[in-house]
C-alpha cells in the first residue's frame, strides 16, 4: 500500500467512524516540531494557528514539556480529585503569582481539563456567589460549546437553533472598524462601554451575576476596544451594582499579547479569570482562578462543583512547565518581538493588497479582516475561504473567524517558539496567495 492510499483509506475510515463538529481537512497529521507539523506524506506545514485558536503555545514536542508528562506518566496517571497533590498546589501557587494586577498573590485556582469547563465554573461560581442568576455578554464573543455557554456566543447561527440559557444577555462589542454606533474611535465616548449599564438597568431584571469577556475577541475576529478607558468604565459599572467581571483569557492568556496576561496590556482588574488552551499547550487544562477576597471557608470545604479530569497530574505537570518555561524564556518579549514584526510586515501587504480591510490585535495574536471594497467595507468571505485553503495547499495554516462575526478575518496566532525564518515564510505564501485570489476577483 503507498502512502497515497494509506492516507486516503484513513480519510475513509475516519468519514465511517468518526463523529466531527465540523467538516475534517483532507489532512492526516502524524507529528510536528516547534512550529512545523507534518501529514502522512511527509509534507510539512507552517502552525500559524497553534493547532486550534493557539493551544500550542510551545509548539510541537517542546523537550521541557515532553519530559514533564514523562516523568508524571511514570508517577501517577489519576487521582481522585478530592486528594492533594503537589503538583495542583504547585501549578495554583505559579498562577498567583503571575496573576494580573490586584490578583497577583490574591487568587484560589480551581483545574478542569478545558476552557468550556472553565467558562461554566466561573459562572456557576459567580451565580452561588452573589445569589444572582443572569449574565451578561458581548455579541461575536465566544466562551464555548456546552449549552450554557453557547448562549453568550454573540453569533446566533452557532447556536443552530438550540435554546438559549435563561437569563443571558448580549450587549455590542467593541468593533471600531465597524463601529455598531457609527462613531470614530478617536473621538468616540466609548458607548459600547457604557452598554453595560444600560442593559443592567433597562435589559435584566437587576439579578445579574456576571460580565464576561475576552480581552481580544478570539473566535470572533480579534476585535477590541480603542483605550483602556473602556476597560474602567466596565468595572466601575460591574462594582456599581455588585456584577463579577469574568475575563476569558482562555486564547489571550499567557504571553502570546506581548504581556503575561492581555489584562495587563489593557489594564483590566478581573474578579475572576479563566485560562485554558496555551496552558496546557496540548494537554487538557483549564484553570479558574477566583480573587481570594471573594473566597470565604464554604468553598473549601463543601462541595459544589467538581470534573472527573479536572486537576490531572498529567495535565498539571504540563501546566507547570508550560508556565517554567514561558518565565525562564521570558516568551511573552519575544512575542511582543515577533508580533511588532508581524504587523509591519502585513501592513506593507495591505499597501499592494486591496483585500485587506483592517489589522488588529497584540503581539501574536493578529486578525487580518478582508473585504471585497475598503469603501464599503463588504466582508470577503468567499475570498477568506480561498485564501485559507490555497495557503493550507502552500503548507501554511492559520484560522479564519466562520460563523462568529462576518467569516472574512485571518486569525493569525502561531506558537512562541516559531523562528523569524518561519514567519517571513509563512508571510510569503499568505502575499503570493492574497495576490493570486485578488487576481481572480479581476
Amino acid at each position: 500500500m503507498t502512502e497515497s492510499l494509506k492516507s486516503k483509506e484513513l480519510l475513509e475510515l475516519d468519514k465511517k467512524y468518526v463523529i466531527r463538529g465540523w467538516p475534517a481537512k483532507p489532512i492526516v497529521v502524524v507529528d510536528g516540531e516547534g512550529a512545523i507539523f507534518r501529514d502522512i506524506e511527509g509534507k510539512e506545514y507552517i502552525d500559524f494557528f497553534s493547532q486550534s485558536a493557539g493551544v500550542t503555545l510551545l509548539g510541537h514536542r517542546h523537550p521541557k514539556l515532553v519530559e514533564a508528562v514523562k516523568a508524571q506518566a511514570e508517577k501517577i496517571m489519576h487521582v481522585f480529585t478530592g486528594f492533594i497533590t503537589e503538583e495542583r498546589i504547585t501549578l495554583a501557587k505559579k498562577l498567583s503569582e503571575i496573576a494580573p494586577g490586584k490578583m497577583r498573590n490574591n487568587i484560589h485556582t480551581f483545574f478542569s481539563s478545558g476552557g468550556s469547563e472553565s467558562v461554566e465554573t466561573a459562572l456557576k461560581y459567580a451565580m452561588l456567589k452573589t445569589g444572582k442568576r443572569e449574565v451578561i455578554g458581548l455579541w461575536m464573543a465566544y466562551h464555548g460549546a456546552t449549552l450554557a455557554t453557547m448562549t453568550l456566543v454573540g453569533q446566533a447561527p452557532r447556536r443552530l437553533g438550540l435554546p438559549s440559557f435563561p437569563g443571558f444577555h448580549l450587549i455590542p462589542c467593541a468593533y471600531c472598524y465597524r463601529c455598531w454606533f457609527g462613531k470614530d474611535p478617536d473621538t468616540c465616548d466609548l458607548e459600547c462601554a457604557r452598554q453595560l449599564e444600560y442593559e443592567i438597568r433597562y435589559g435584566t431584571s437587576g439579578d445579574v451575576a456576571a460580565f464576561i469577556a475576552e480581552p481580544i475577541l478570539g473566535a470572533g475576529g480579534h476585535q477590541h476596544p480603542p483605550r483602556n478607558e473602556y476597560w474602567k468604565i466596565i468595572k466601575e459599572t460591574c462594582d456599581k451594582y455588585g456584577v463579577l467581571l469574568i475575563i476569558d483569557e482562555v486564547q489571550t492568556g499567557l504571553g502570546r499579547t506581548g504581556r503575561i496576561w492581555a489584562s495587563e496590556l489593557f489594564e483590566i482588574e478581573p474578579d475572576i479569570l479563566v485560562s485554558s488552551k496555551s496552558l496546557g499547550s496540548g494537554m487538557p487544562l483549564g484553570a479558574t482562578m477566583v480573587k481570594s477576597d471573594l473566597m470565604e471557608d464554604q468553598w473549601l470545604s463543601r462541595q459544589w462543583h467538581v470534573y472527573t479530569y479536572g486537576g490531572s497530574p498529567i495535565a498539571l505537570a504540563a501546566g507547570i512547565a508550560v508556565i517554567n518555561t514561558i518565565l525562564e524564556e521570558k516568551l511573552w518579549e519575544r512575542a511582543e518581538r515577533l508580533g511588532n514584526k508581524l504587523r509591519k510586515r502585513l501592513q506593507e501587504m495591505m499597501e499592494s493588497h486591496p483585500l485587506i480591510g483592517d489589522i488588529r490585535g497584540a503581539g501574536i495574536f493578529l486578525g487580518v479582516e478582508l473585504v471585497k471594497d475598503r469603501k464599503t467595507k463588504k466582508p470577503a468571505i468567499e475570498e477568506a475561504e480561498k485564501v485559507q485553503a490555497r495557503c493550507l495547499e502552500k503548507g501554511l495554516w492559520f484560522g479564519v473567524n466562520l460563523y462568529p462575526g462576518w467569516g472574512n478575518t485571518l486569525k493569525l496566532k502561531p506558537p512562541l517558539v516559531i523562528t523569524d525564518e518561519q514567519v517571513d515564510k509563512a508571510m510569503d505564501i499568505l502575499d503570493e496567495t492574497l495576490g493570486e485570489v485578488e487576481e481572480q476577483m479581476h
